[in-house]
Formats: structure tokens, C-alpha cells, sequence
């Protein structure tokens, strides 16, 4: 019974032996591959949209949508640094950059909302689309949960 314990707790070292590296990459790595992970999904959802819909729309969008897609991809690439300055052990310049973050995210939120508004009027009065304010929540909930 003695040898069957000793088998197994060598066969637990063994395991735990290996999954202790892949622990410690993935205590290194998993933000800063996160958010790499977050600005390829955010590239491939708006992938297809941006093109028509910013690029060459016709008629063109308001300048305030253009404002708000600079704002919102510079989110991206700050939580990207962000990631990468504490991965680099650089804490003091993560935590220095964090108050330029409180602002762009104080930023964002009212340009949320007001985006949001301007492009509910935007597809109803030169589109003509209809039905558009019906979902005039959706941006909302979404900037509330983000603020």
C-alpha cells in the first residue's frame, strides 16, 4: 500500500511540476494577451462596418462620429499599454497614465451618450429610417455599465 501512495504522490509531483510553468506564463502574459485578444475582436466586429458606414458613407456621418471612433480606439490601444507597462514592471508610469484614463473614460461615456442621440437623429431625419429610437437604450445601458 506504502509503494501505491508513493507512485501516486510522485505521479502528482510529476503533474503539478509541469502545470506550475504554464501557471507562471499565464500569470505573466494573460492581460497583456487579453487585451491583444480584445483589439483583434474589436478590429474584426467593426471590420466590415466601418468602411461603408465611416469611410464612404454617403450621405457623410457627422464629424462627432468620427470623434467618437477616435476616442473609443484609443481606449484600445490604452488598455493595451496599460497591459504591457505592467507586464514591463513599469507600475509607476502605469499608475501615472491612469489618471489620462479616468479622463478618456470620463470622455467616452458623455460621448456615449451623445453620439447616441446625434446618430438616432442622424437615421431618422436624413435617412429616413424608422423605428430607430426604439433602441436608443441599448447605447445607453451600455454607457452606464461602462461608466
Amino acid at each position: 500500500m506504502a509503494i501505491g501512495n508513493a507512485g501516486l504522490a510522485a505521479r502528482i509531483e510529476k503533474e503539478a511540476s509541469t502545470t506550475k510553468p504554464f501557471k507562471a506564463f499565464l500569470g505573466r502574459y494573460f492581460y497583456l494577451f487579453m487585451s491583444l485578444v480584445l483589439a483583434a475582436l474589436v478590429i474584426a466586429g467593426f471590420s466590415r462596418t466601418v468602411n461603408a458606414s465611416l469611410f464612404h458613407a454617403i450621405p457623410p456621418r457627422p464629424l462627432l462620429l468620427w470623434i467618437h471612433g477616435a476616442a473609443f480606439s484609443t481606449w484600445v490601444v490604452f488598455f493595451i499599454a496599460q497591459s504591457a507597462l505592467v507586464r514591463a514592471r513599469r507600475v509607476s508610469v502605469h499608475r501615472l497614465l491612469g489618471w489620462f484614463g479616468a479622463g478618456l473614460a470620463t470622455v467616452m461615456v458623455v460621448l456615449g451618450f451623445t453620439i447616441a442621440v446625434v446618430m438616432t437623429r442622424f437615421d431618422t431625419v436624413v435617412l429616413q429610417q424608422k423605428g430607430v429610437a426604439a433602441f436608443l437604450s441599448i447605447p445607453f445601458a451600455d454607457m452606464i455599465i461602462f461608466g
